[in-house]
């Protein structure tokens, strides 16, 4: 089987990644891998915890800071390549928060560098069952024409809901993901389907094909972003019934802002910038009107809904529609003003 790695981003979410990486070693019944862990500036004594464990759990480690990692002369050792996936670990320590998009990129750069292709993006908040990584990586060999494969995503808790599976974008840019909050058993267990969006939670796609993610944001919209390149490229992307992975939903992001508007208003500004970027003049437009009206709803639901709140919130949306780099400091101000 072809070679692949698996990239997975831990900002102070150490338990939730610890429990990721021992279902890929319990759960993937092959040694055709390269976990490449990535810590995304997280405190200190979780970075030694990390440490601690790779160091105790596996027998070869590489582990350095992303700038030893992003050298032009960085090389593995004979032994690491050729070391099982289950005795070997990549330890990268970004030193600060970079986003999700920056923070993978850094493994990606490594991995581009050292002439590898095949990378699983896996959120740290996921659990691998039934050998899902490899069925993926089966599905997507020798298929010059598809550009990623993404899982049948369930819910941890209860496990036996869809999160997603993958989903459609419509014409204004409105995606809808399939099967969403259905039972298990209204999805197909084998087979694949043809899809337009796939979410990065648990993304399968080759470096050299499709290229990096987009770093013009800090977090969020990237895989939205990757979809839209796609279709510019006539690649396309599955859902891969069969491969099954299970997502506690949320873990990273309840820890980076608990003012529910101004998250709304951050990921309007990043979509609406999104959109711009890749609609036509017309249906961005159309699109615009179509969330300013799903805001309103949304306004209604976490009891703010008063005209000056919903005009302060568009407002700083459209400031923000023509940005060309989200930064960690946009994403403080942005959803932790008050609205």
């Amino acid at each position: 089987m072809k070679h692949y790695n698996i990239v997975v981003l831990n900002w102070n979410g150490w338990s939730d990644t610890q429990y990721c990486i021992e279902s890929i070693l319990t759960e993937t019944t092959r040694d055709n891998f390269t976990i490449v862990l990535v810590d995304n500036g997280s405190d200190r004594d979780e970075v030694a915890k990390i440490s601690n464990y790779c160091r105790a759990r596996f027998n070869y480690v590489l582990e350095n800071n992303k700038e030893h990692f992003l050298s032009k002369d960085i090389t593995l050792s004979k032994d690491f390549r050729n070391a099982h996936g289950k005795d070997k670990i990549v330890f990268i320590k970004n030193n600060e928060n970079l986003g999700f998009a920056k923070g993978n990129n850094v493994a990606l750069r490594f991995l581009k560098t050292i002439g590898e292709g095949l990378v699983i993006l896996l959120n740290n908040d996921t659990v691998i069952i039934e050998d899902a990584l490899n069925k993926m990586v089966n599905f997507y060999n020798g298929k010059s024409l598809i550009g990623a494969v993404v899982p049948q995503i369930r819910y941890y808790d209860p496990n036996d809901i869809i999160w997603n599976c993958g989903g459609m974008i419509n014409s204004i840019g409105v995606r809808k993901y399939d099967y969403a909050f259905k039972k298990v058993d209204k999805v197909p267990q084998e087979g694949f389907k043809k899809i337009d969006y796939g979410t990065g939670c648990a993304l399968l796609f080759d470096i050299k094909k499709v290229g990096l993610l987009t770093e013009k944001f800090f977090f969020g919209e990237e895989d939205m972003e990757f979809a839209f390149r796609l279709g510019k490229k006539n690649l396309s992307i599955f859902c891969l019934y069969e491969a099954i992975i299970l997502h506690k939903v949320g873990a990273s992001r309840s820890q980076i802002s608990r003012n529910s508007v101004g998250k709304m208003v951050y990921h309007y500004c990043q979509r609406m910038s999104n959109l711009k970027d890749n609609l036509s003049g017309f249906h961005y437009y159309i699109s615009l009107l179509a969330h300013m009206a799903s805001s309103i709803r949304l306004l209604k639901n976490m009891g703010s809904l008063k005209l000056s709140t919903f005009v302060s919130c568009w407002r700083t949306v459209l400031q923000h529609v023509n940005k060309e780099q989200f930064t960690l400091d946009d994403f403080k101000k942005i959803s932790n003003q008050n609205y």
